[in-house]
């Protein structure tokens, strides 16, 4: 199953806290800590890595905290991830560029069918921004949804009567 690491799924709670109720001000790792229940420590080590992709400002000192580095807009789903967790992968052998890293790449059947799917949650997760996380009440209101009904819809109807 695909899931975002724990490191990635702060990230996305810090940074959608910085764009709302941290607009205007620096904030510190302790109170987005406190305000979602997470480990302080380990949303430090996140915020500094969220400060090192460019996705977070810091600013240093006794007063100081994090602040969004850009606009939520410009904020991708894909960019954090990528920040937390490295490449976007459904499966290992996509973190390796060619084939040579994986040794089932001669005999994989996989690789290829799976394309589409990589392609499609990449897509997504790269078009797919802060800002629209905010804004966005359910799965139903993103463009996403209706492509791969219909996409689902098609290869059923495609697909041979049992």
């Amino acid at each position: 199953m695909f899931t975002f690491t724990k490191k990635a799924d702060y990230a996305l709670l810090a940074l959608s806290f910085l764009a709302t109720e941290g607009v205007g001000r620096l904030v510190g790792p302790r109170e987005i800590a406190r305000r979602y229940e997470i480990p302080a420590e380990l949303l430090a080590k996140v915020m500094q890595s969220l400060a090192k992709n460019r996705l977070a400002a810091s600013v240093p000192g006794p007063t100081g905290g994090y602040r969004l580095d850009r606009a939520a807009s410009s904020i991708a789903i894909g960019d954090v991830v990528e920040a937390m967790d490295g490449p976007l992968a459904i499966a290992q052998c996509w973190e390796v560029t060619g084939t040579a890293g994986c040794a089932q790449a001669r005999h994989c059947t996989l690789r290829g069918p799976l394309a589409r799917i990589q392609e499609e949650m990449a897509h997504l997760l790269r078009t797919m921004t802060l800002e629209d996380v905010l804004t966005t009440e359910t799965l139903q209101d993103l463009p996403i949804r209706r492509r791969v009904e219909g996409a689902i819809s098609l290869t059923m109807a495609s697909s041979p009567a049992r």
